[in-house]
């Protein structure tokens, strides 16, 4: 653990920087996901987009972080 904090601690302004954001958009996705799922109203056939995009926002978040953490590895890496 200390080894993984020393090398975070070691990232660059601009990484630094896409980490925060990246971070924050993914709590934006999740937190509108169970926003729709608390607004949406009974589920059925009506409201069946609805929760579709509620679950793809959901799932989403993991996808964007994995992306996220493959271009930090790229931009950090020395030339």
């Amino acid at each position: 653990m200390k080894k993984f904090l020393h090398s975070f601690s070691k990232i660059s302004a601009p990484g630094l920087l896409a980490v925060k954001i990246t971070l924050i958009g993914c709590c934006a996705m999740v937190f509108g996901a169970f926003v729709l799922c608390l607004f949406a109203g009974e589920p059925g056939v009506a409201n069946f987009r609805t929760y579709r995009l509620a679950q793809a926002l959901a799932e989403t978040p993991a996808g964007v972080l994995l992306l996220a953490g493959i271009a930090l590895i790229i931009m950090e890496s020395p030339r």
